[in-house]
């Protein structure tokens, strides 16, 4: 344990975050970040495993067993609620999704914290959540992983694979929009070395959390690095947006091919053309290796 006095930190907002845990695992180490960060505090975890179109739904959860596996593994004390996956795109749904439900529920608590709705895949579940109760957008932000550059747009994994929940999150909601695109988010990336010897450096979890890069799918061929494009929001929430380069737009209409074109009755929406990656996984490591230290026999 610790034997020295640390700088006080005052959690600034609460978070829900969103992703696919079962998918390529950069998502999993924003994760950890979030947990680890001291000024921002996840209060629940959604899950969503939808298959690009033409391929079969991911049986089970394995989005949500990986993200209790997580935590589980690094000890949060008072874990929070991790929904089922989603793995039907929004138009597909009959009903609320168990994430969006988690998401009201968290919106509806009393708490002088704000609240970030935090997404860095399909934007299904909160836009499951918008149309059930739309007054969402009062309570609530959201940082999105996700869409092509500006102005126009173009093909991007996160808008793709659900374009209709994109939709009524740009198109017909007000809730605000911090969204980090495509040629932003590939600013983040680690060296396989990097990665392979910050982690291993940082106890049982940090050697957990590397082994969960060892098996890549067959058809993934790994050069000298590993985009790590789902971290972000945890600069952007916990950390400062001073370092980074942030503008407003209008926020656009996304058409049914994923590209962008006018909204008709725009809201400001801030788009993230730079981040301070220096900042990013320097915090990243360090907070691994000293929860690694606390928790030492």
């Amino acid at each position: 344990m610790s034997g020295h006095r640390r700088i006080p930190v005052t959690p600034q907002r609460r978070l829900v975050v969103d992703n696919d845990w079962a998918g390529d695992p950069d998502g999993l180490v924003a994760l950890a970040h979030h947990f680890l960060a001291d000024a921002a505090v996840v209060r629940a975890v959604t899950s969503t495993s939808i298959a690009m179109e033409g391929l079969p739904y991911a049986a089970g959860n394995p989005a949500r067993e990986i993200a209790r596996e997580l935590v589980q593994r690094l000890g949060v004390t008072d874990p929070p609620p991790v929904s089922a996956d989603v793995q039907m795109r929004f138009d597909e749904l009959d009903g609320p999704t168990d994430g969006a439900r988690l998401i009201l529920d968290e919106a509806g608590r009393d708490d002088p914290l704000p609240l970030t709705l935090v997404c860095g895949g399909p934007l299904t579940n909160i836009a499951s959540a918008l149309r059930e109760d739309p007054t969402l957008a009062d309570r609530a932000d959201l940082v999105w992983i996700g869409g092509g550059g500006y102005p126009d747009g173009a093909w991007e994994y996160n808008l793709a694979v659900d374009v209709p929940a994109a939709q009524l999150v740009f198109n017909e909601s007000r809730i605000g929009v911090t969204q980090v695109p495509q040629h932003t988010y590939r600013q983040c990336a680690m060296s396989i070395v990097e990665l392979e010897m910050g982690l291993r450096a940082a106890g049982a979890f940090g050697a957990w959390l590397y082994d969960c890069f060892t098996s890549p799918p067959d058809f993934v061929r790994i050069a000298g690095n590993w985009p790590m494009g789902d971290s972000p929001p945890v600069l952007l929430t916990a950390l400062t947006t001073e370092s980074s380069v942030l503008r407003e737009v209008d926020t656009p209409w996304i058409d049914d091919d994923g590209g962008y074109a006018r909204h008709p009755d725009p809201r400001p929406l801030t788009l993230v053309e730079t981040v301070d990656v220096r900042l990013l996984f320097a915090d990243f490591f360090a907070r691994v290796q000293r929860h690694a230290a606390d928790t030492a026999d």
